[in-house]
């Protein structure tokens, strides 16, 4: 500060005024603060330059007000001197006279006394000037009620004593500014529809207060109610609503190729109720809701399914869908909606509001204010008295909104006053006064596409310039004559000074520097006539901007939890994962270096989304934060962001995630050939396809506010240095259009039907199921030589629990490349360890059973299998055995039960005579009771309360040499459930016979205590299998279920 006033108290030659004055300018505008508030915090600071030079007049507060500068200018100023200057009672008859038939001279009438009216705020300790009065009541009220009618003159007269204590219009000195803008724009609509009485004809917007004579109405109410339509209202109609909403948002969605071939319909309540609805997500029915308008059940009772009633429910083709729409709305635009139709809360307006004949929001919020301004003013006036319509606040809580709401659209909030008062001047024009009375809806129509066209787009394109330019005419006209008068205007660059200030056209402002250029930039982009048509994709994605930033965080959430499924695939149980934190992991392993990297620019990712909820097939999972970002690792488990097929709310949310976003970019690019109709098969796009889980950075969209902010300043606006209208920005759409446009046309279709989940360990049910199936399948198998057998059985005697374990799940993750890669048996028949080293890139997890060890590692892969169940049935005995559930014990069974399920297991399977010839042998029956132990009731998350026949059905639980003919020559009754499994494993292995190769359970479990290691330990004597550095973007995720199809039972 100290600084600056040593500036402005230098010499006065003409350069160091001009660089005073381009400094205040600077101040002004960076600082987003009024030249009066720059002066007021100047004046209360121990500062000698500006106090020199802004003295501020303690009497007078500057108002810019309503006046006619661009259609009848001249005319203003002679009635304006007359009324000024004149005291003569004849020359103010003749001049009222004047004004009963010339609509001009009566609107100018009446706006010199909105000016008049105005002093009450500009200068303190206004008296009433009873002369004027006086005037109206007497002298000339015959006058005034013959060119105005009773309303005009109750307005005149409440102009010249500032209305009521009461009023809404009571004007005070300490008002905020833009409480006294909001009345003066009131005030300025209700003159200018009082001057349409001047003409020789009733017209469409003058009909709001005269009727067909063009005198006042008996009363307004009734006459507003049973004889206009009035302009600027939405239907009141919930079908109408309902079915506008659904043909919009089912377009977009079409366009976005978001909606499943087999769902692409809309669905009717009923013949009788025309309430119409769809379904979001893939478009498939899902939730079962109530009609808001017969109160009758529509929607799906599950899944896939509408329900079904009496009058039944209605499917249509979208096509159908959009024609009944299409007729229905006709038919209902047909009929006249007399009166004030539509009572909604004012807080319920909202800036993409508008009537179906409309283009652009701001038209309608434009009239639905003329409306309200008008319902307003009668209500001041005391004209709608004993009046059903609503109360005085409640238009003036709408009128307030969407004043409010213009001025966000016009992009100026601080002077959209200005821009209506321009807009009001130009609705003086012929145009605009259309023959007749607002008796019908389609005449509604007609007026509000006419404001629109005419009037609207003809004025909205440069919003700044328009608001300067009334400015200047309107500081023209007033002649302000002080220093400190003279100096706002060359501030706000009104005006030029070339002698007092050179070069100034030179040292213009800019705000460049403190405004995003992007909200500009959007604000003028809604703005813009037919913009969706002009400019398809900026459009589009502006509109959607937040939704689609979120795929840019897409790769480094794929890229952490890829890295997890690597690490812990096969190698984690479940319940570690439910208990154990992620911090656990980012401190203890030889990798967690890698795996802190990672988790850090997860972590960025994870709290950038803005996404409230994300979908995994018709089941929602919503994203809310609820801690802190620093405690997320602390305080989460493993397992929310371990990608897993399991059904429950905690899974789904990462898969949903992966999902959700991947097809935003789906929907981008979708739309954008869609609309361009640059790929109208799809067969483009079908052979340029990502799976999400294999995604890189160049595949994604990567777009957010910063870098369209980037773009435009970069190459697509330049500011507009013309004296005066430096504050408007002209912004290249053409080139943000096109520069997008090559953004998208290169972007691949991402893949996100098919993910790769990880698998806890000994979990090999549900959708991992098919594994073994799929190498028998794949690959002929053969069980191991009797002499191998008995060796490795030895082997795997003398190893460690743990080990064994690590290496069964090694073999699982094996078995995930064996489905999937074709081997040439006609060449070699590969080992274990050849096919790891050939086609497993990522080996450093692997047990070294599998890598190197022999004999193990030298088995063929033709006796994998084998090998495999081997090792289980050892993980089983020496392992799970001692953490079986005590309900699904021996011991949690009468001995009397337990020796009945035993008995009538063994009579309906191998005890039975029909019973196939591989199936007769006991241990077979052992063999697979271990394997349902191990792959099926090791999950936490599998219904007990089946047949145990479903899983005994299930051929991949059964050895290579069990056939499906096999399979089929047993049955179990429903009795036996699966948590009787135990009970019958126990009371097989009590009546077989034992013979000298049989490993002793019980010795063994006595003999070796050994104790099962964290999967830490397991995984410790491998590598890290990444060590690129992960990149990209940011509270605790909570995980609500909160709806969708329940999870189906599924068994093989």
């Amino acid at each position: 500060m100290g600084t600056i006033d040593q500036f402005l108290t230098r010499d006065e030659l003409h350069l160091s005024l001009k660089l005073k004055l381009f400094v205040i300018k600077q101040i002004c505008e960076l600082s987003s603060v009024k030249f009066d508030t720059f002066c007021e915090i100047f004046s209360n600071r121990n500062v000698v330059g500006p106090r020199t030079i802004l003295e501020k007049r303690q009497d007078q507060q500057n108002l810019i007000l309503p006046t006619p500068l661009f259609v009848c200018e001249d005319e203003f100023k002679r009635i304006s001197d007359i009324l000024a200057y004149s005291n003569d009672i004849e020359h103010l008859r003749q001049l009222i006279t004047n004004c009963t038939t010339n609509q001009t001279s009566s609107y100018c009438f009446l706006v010199w006394f909105i000016h008049y009216y105005s002093r009450f705020y500009t200068t303190n300790n206004t008296s009433i000037d009873e002369k004027w009065i006086r005037l109206f009541t007497h002298e000339l009220n015959q006058h005034i009620c013959k060119c105005f009618d009773v309303i005009g003159s109750k307005l005149l007269i409440s102009l010249c004593q500032n209305f009521s204590h009461t009023s809404y219009f009571r004007l005070q000195p300490n008002m905020d500014i833009k409480e006294v803008h909001q009345r003066l724009v009131v005030l300025n609509v209700a003159v200018y529809i009082l001057s349409c009485k001047s003409l020789n004809y009733i017209t469409y917007v003058g009909s709001l207060l005269f009727d067909d004579n063009r005198q006042m109405p008996n009363n307004y109410t009734e006459r507003l109610q049973s004889s206009i339509c009035l302009p600027g209202l939405l239907s009141s109609d919930i079908a109408i609503t309902k079915m506008l909403y659904v043909r919009n948002q089912v377009k977009e969605r079409l366009d976005r190729n978001e909606i499943y071939p087999d769902a692409k319909f809309v669905y009717k309540c009923s013949d009788a109720c025309p309430y119409m609805f769809h379904f979001e997500g893939c478009g498939r029915p899902y939730e079962l809701n109530k009609c808001p308008m017969c109160k009758t059940d529509i929607g799906a009772t599950e899944y896939n399914k509408p329900i079904i009633r009496i009058p039944p429910q209605l499917q249509m083709p979208i096509e159908v869908g959009f024609q009944f729409i299409a007729d229905y709305v006709k038919k209902y635009d047909e009929k006249d909606r007399l009166g004030y139709h539509n009572i909604t809360d004012a807080e319920e307006s909202n800036v993409g509001e508008k009537s179906e004949h409309l283009n652009r929001s701001i038209s309608f919020r434009f009239m639905h204010m003329l409306t309200h301004a008008t319902l307003l003013i009668l209500h001041e006036l005391e004209l709608l008295t004993n009046s059903t319509l609503p109360s005085r606040d409640y238009f003036r809580n709408h009128f307030e909104k969407d004043y409010v709401l213009i001025g966000q659209q016009c992009g100026d909030i601080e002077n959209c006053h200005v821009w209506l008062f321009r807009l009001i001047n130009h609705m003086l024009d012929e145009t605009f006064l259309l023959k007749g009375i607002l008796n019908k809806n389609q005449k509604v129509i007609e007026l509000e596409k006419l404001i629109e066209e005419r009037l609207i787009f003809a004025h909205i394109n440069s919003v700044p310039t328009e608001i300067n330019e009334y400015k200047r005419s309107f500081a023209e006209y007033t002649q302000k004559q002080s220093e400190r008068s003279r100096l706002e205007y060359f501030v706000d660059e009104l005006f030029e000074n070339e002698p007092k200030y050179p070069l100034l056209k030179f040292f213009n402002l800019t705000n460049i520097y403190a405004t995003n250029p992007i909200e500009k930039f959007r604000t003028k982009l809604q703005a813009i006539p037919y913009s969706e048509k002009l400019y398809p994709i900026t459009t589009f994605l502006m509109n959607r901007l937040e939704t689609y930033e979120n795929i840019q965080y897409l790769y480094p959430i794929v890229t952490f939890t890829n890295y997890l499924i690597h690490k812990f695939n096969h190698r984690l149980k479940r319940n570690d994962a439910a208990v154990q934190t992620i911090e656990y992991y980012l401190t203890n392993g030889p990798d967690c270096e890698t795996t802190s990297k990672l988790y850090k620019s997860f972590l960025d990712a994870w709290y950038e989304l803005n996404l409230k909820e994300v979908r995994y097939d018709c089941q929602t999972a919503k994203l809310e934060h609820v801690q802190e970002k620093e405690n997320f690792a602390k305080n989460t488990m493993i397992a929310v962001v371990l990608l897993n097929a399991s059904k429950d709310a905690t899974s789904i949310l990462l898969a949903a995630c992966l999902i959700t976003i991947g097809k935003l970019q789906n929907e981008v690019v979708n739309y954008f050939h869609n609309t361009l109709s640059t790929d109208l098969s799809g067969r483009r796009r079908q052979e340029h396809i990502v799976p999400v889980q294999s995604i890189r950075r160049e595949h994604l969209f990567e777009i957010n506010a910063d870098e369209i902010s980037q773009q435009l300043v970069t190459d697509s606006f330049m500011i507009n240095y013309e004296y005066g209208k430096s504050r408007d920005i002209i912004y290249d759409y053409d080139e943000i259009e096109l520069v997008l446009r090559n953004k998208i046309s290169n972007l691949p279709m991402i893949d996100t039907e098919k993910l790769q989940y990880l698998n806890y360990q000994f979990e090999l049910y549900g959708e991992n199921s098919s594994l073994i199936t799929d190498v028998r399948t794949r690959l002929k198998q053969e069980p191991l030589e009797p002499t191998e057998r008995k060796k490795l059985i030895g082997l795997i005697q003398g190893m460690d629990n743990d080990d064994i374990v690590n290496f069964l799940g090694s073999l699982d993750y094996v078995f995930t490349y064996l489905r999937d890669i074709d081997i040439d048996l006609n060449i070699e028949m590969p080992t274990i360890q050849t096919f790891v080293e050939k086609n497993i890139r990522w080996q450093s997890c692997l047990s070294d059973y599998v890598r190197r060890k022999a004999p193990f590692s030298t088995i063929y892969l033709k006796s994998i299998i084998d090998l495999y169940e081997l090792l289980e049935e050892y993980v089983f005995d020496q392992v799970l055995r001692n953490f079986v559930k005590k309900a699904w014990c021996e011991e949690s069974f009468p001995v009397v039960e337990r020796t009945q399920i035993v008995e009538r297991f063994i009579s309906m399977t191998f005890g039975k005579q029909e019973i196939a010839a591989s199936l007769r042998n006991i241990d077979s029956w052992i063999g697979i009771l271990k394997r349902v132990m191990i792959r099926v009731l090791s999950n936490v998350n599998v219904d007990t309360e089946v047949p145990l026949q479903y899983y005994l059905e299930r051929k991949d639980l059964w050895t290579g040499n069990v056939t499906d003919a096999d399979i089929i020559t047993f049955d179990l009754d429903d009795t036996i459930l699966l948590y009787h499994t135990f009970v019958i494993l126990r009371g097989l292995e009590k009546k077989r016979k034992p013979s000298p190769t049989d490993i002793d359970v019980e010795q063994e479990q006595n003999n070796q205590k050994k104790e099962l290691k964290s999967v830490e330990t397991s995984t410790a004597k491998g590598t890290p299998w990444m060590t690129s550095k992960g990149k990209n973007p940011s509270t605790q995720v909570k995980v609500i279920q909160i709806s969708g199809a329940k999870a189906k039972k599924r068994i093989a």
